[in-house]
């Protein structure tokens, strides 16, 4: 009986441990972020979103509209992305989603005065508008990344890739 116990403990950690390479790229591919459902509503002469539970994150007018949407109005129903650091990177109007991309490749230069990063990927050279100007200090000229990019193209976020992961 005891050995058919330490059998079975045996198989189980072995399937614990040949499950694990393909759930790591499963989450590498994942985003960081939370996508919250609010309303829109006017605090202190500015605009806010206010989720569930109370929290509320202030919008940007400029940012809507990098992103190709109207800034919303008191009262309208969105969904609301943020970061890992609780800024927001993103307001849909409700019943639109995001169709975000995900592009790895090492960092070739980031231009902070004219706010792009150039990657070199697969394909080969490429340039990219930074809506997030606050990059991790990581990040930086031969470092190997992942780059989330919106809807309009523009990246909103970067993180560094860890040693041996991939795409």
């Amino acid at each position: 009986m005891r050995a058919r116990y330490l059998q079975v403990l045996a198989m189980c950690a072995c399937m614990g441990l040949l499950g694990q390479p393909a759930q790591a790229g499963q989450n590498a591919a994942m985003s960081h972020h939370q996508e919250l459902q609010g309303v829109v509503m006017e605090k202190g002469g500015q605009l806010v979103v206010k989720v569930p539970n109370g929290t509320t994150y202030q919008l940007n007018e400029h940012r809507s509209e990098r992103h190709g949407h109207a800034m919303p109005k008191a009262g309208d129903e969105v969904t609301v992305v943020i970061d890992e650091n609780n800024m927001v990177l993103e307001v849909h109007p409700q019943g639109t989603e995001g169709r975000h991309r995900f592009v790895v490749g090492e960092v070739l230069s980031i231009g902070k005065l004219q706010h792009e990063i150039t990657l070199k990927t697969a394909q080969g050279e490429r340039k990219f508008q930074l809506d997030k100007q606050d990059l991790p200090a990581s990040i930086q000229d031969g470092a190997k990344v992942r780059a989330e990019l919106n809807e309009a193209g523009r990246v909103i976020d970067v993180h560094p890739l860890k040693p041996g992961a991939g795409s």
